[in-house]
């Protein structure tokens, strides 16, 4: 869904990729804006078993607290996987609504 670094460019968004594989839907990073591509590609946010987030710049996760909120937000109660660098863990926890997801 995207693959542009640091900076986007028209047509080319932060990093973030879907892997469908046997039934369960993973989010490889979560860059700003990945929710509009979820929604232009119609996969459903909750439908994500996994997020695996491969390093910590903004590029690759700042995108995260919004989705995790809006999972929040549409009562997720499904098991949701984070797996991610040193720092990741203090990190999301620092968002209150992590707390009801991981």
């Amino acid at each position: 869904m995207g693959s542009s670094s640091a900076i986007p460019a028209y047509g080319r968004n932060h990093s973030a990729q879907v892997v469908s594989y046997n039934d369960k839907v993973f989010l490889i990073d979560c860059g700003e804006g990945t929710q509009h591509l979820l929604k232009k590609y119609k996969v459903k946010i909750n439908k994500i078993n996994a997020i695996f987030i491969s390093h910590l710049h903004g590029d690759h996760f700042l995108g995260l607290f919004g989705l995790l909120s809006s999972m929040s937000l549409l009562g997720r109660s499904k098991e949701l996987i984070l797996f991610g660098p040193k720092g990741t863990s203090r990190c999301v926890s620092s968002q209150s609504c992590a707390d009801e997801l991981i």
